[in-house]
């Protein structure tokens, strides 16, 4: 995709003083918590390092409920929703009414949606829309019946409202180009944290001891939901087992319940050696990665794919479904597969033959890489001047109306 600016060379960070004054910047908080999943990890380590890269900003997290997050620093403020009515709204329908009018006493420069979404009613500062992908309407089928109704509400409002436009892969921007005539500013990828990196087997043995599982094992993270492709591998895995090719596997599935999963728990409850553990923190995530003789991922539609990333940092076999995005994170390391039954079968059977690939190193793939071009474009929006070192112009995000 031509005139789009993608994180590929070493940036410098801004020190306080090469900005003309100091950039106050609300954030969409909605996804962070304890428990971070794709979309909040992503937000998080984006705010930790745009932290360091723009000292002199002020920072505010808008939430409809209180988030238990650490202080990044003392130029962080959390603002949660004291209304009454505020807190009877769903997720979305809070960010859209509420977020925008809660941001005004605090007169900010720029907004940054991190999760799809603008705040269309009250806000006045210039809005950055993040766009993670098109599930609603690549696989409107898959979703949660909320989140698909209240995306098709306001998808394209937040795109028409947005000042810039990011997205997080170059298969996210293109499909945005394509089904909305609409070109982004930037590709911010996600990057990697330094917990992932191939870990110790006494390392890994820990791991699995706390959970009460052993080698040799399978692994697959994601939340339970049609889209990821979790009922097709466990069939796949059940057929292998009956064929007595990986007999003494178990599959281990670490992610929370999400929505029209009733096959996904009927099939797992079948069978002791699928071991579900739920939600795991980084940490001991890095090590099962690190274990795992096939990380699989037959996901079959995102809109980059943060596990396949960590599992190839971790030394992990990668077995994932054929489509760019995921090519995007797996690169050349991985094994591409048909999502289906038949598909996963043949790719978990290949992994098991094959060497690991050389990890990818953190440091390729690291968060201030990725802040360092929002940083720029929430600059340019806000209209503050700066000097943060960029290797090509970023083009101005449009929406071309047809």
């Amino acid at each position: 995709m031509k005139n789009m600016h993608v994180i590929d060379a070493d940036y410098s960070i801004p020190l306080q003083r090469e900005l003309s004054r100091p950039v106050r910047v609300g954030i969409d908080g909605r996804r962070l918590g304890a428990h971070l999943k794709g979309i909040g990890r992503y937000v998080w380590e984006l705010c930790k390092a745009l932290d360091r890269i723009l000292p002199a900003a002020q920072f505010f997290l808008y939430t409809p409920k209180p988030a238990n997050l650490p202080a990044i620093s003392s130029r962080w403020s959390i603002r949660v929703d004291d209304s009454p009515w505020g807190r009877r709204l769903t997720n979305n329908a809070w960010l859209i009414a509420r977020a925008g009018l809660m941001s005004r006493k605090d007169k900010l420069d720029a907004f940054w949606a991190g999760t799809g979404l603008l705040p269309l009613v009250g806000l006045r500062a210039r809005g950055v829309l993040t766009v993670h992908d098109l599930v609603y309407k690549v696989a409107p089928k898959t979703m949660d019946t909320r989140a698909l109704w209240s995306t098709r509400c306001f998808f394209q409002s937040s795109l028409a409202r947005a000042d810039a436009i990011v997205s997080n892969s170059i298969g996210t921007a293109e499909r945005l180009e394509a089904s909305f005539r609409c070109r982004v500013a930037a590709v911010v990828r996600p990057g990697l944290s330094e917990v992932f990196y191939p870990h110790s087997e006494s390392r890994t043995r820990s791991v699995l001891e706390k959970f009460g599982v052993g080698r040799p094992y399978l692994l697959s993270v994601a939340t339970w939901e049609p889209r990821k492709g979790l009922e097709g591998l466990i069939r796949a895995y059940l057929r292998m087992k009956s064929q007595g090719m990986i007999a003494n596997y178990s599959l281990l599935l670490v992610g929370d319940r999400g929505w029209k999963d009733s096959s996904i728990i009927e099939l797992a409850r079948n069978s002791e050696s699928v071991k579900s553990l739920g939600f795991v923190d980084d940490g001991s995530l890095a090590a099962l990665y690190s274990g795992a003789d096939a990380f699989v991922y037959p996901s079959t539609y995102e809109g980059f794919g943060m596990p396949v990333l960590e599992a190839r940092a971790c030394g992990a076999r990668v077995v994932t479904s054929d489509i760019p995005e995921l090519r995007e994170a797996g690169g050349n390391d991985a094994i591409y597969v048909a999502p289906t039954e038949q598909g996963i079968f043949s790719g978990i059977s290949h992994a098991l033959e094959t060497s690991a690939a050389r990890p990818v190193n953190w440091r390729d793939w690291n968060w201030a890489k990725s802040a360092s071009v929002l940083a720029q474009v929430l600059l340019d929006c806000a209209h503050v001047e700066s000097r943060l070192a960029q290797p090509t112009a970023l083009n101005r995000a449009h929406l071309v109306r047809g």
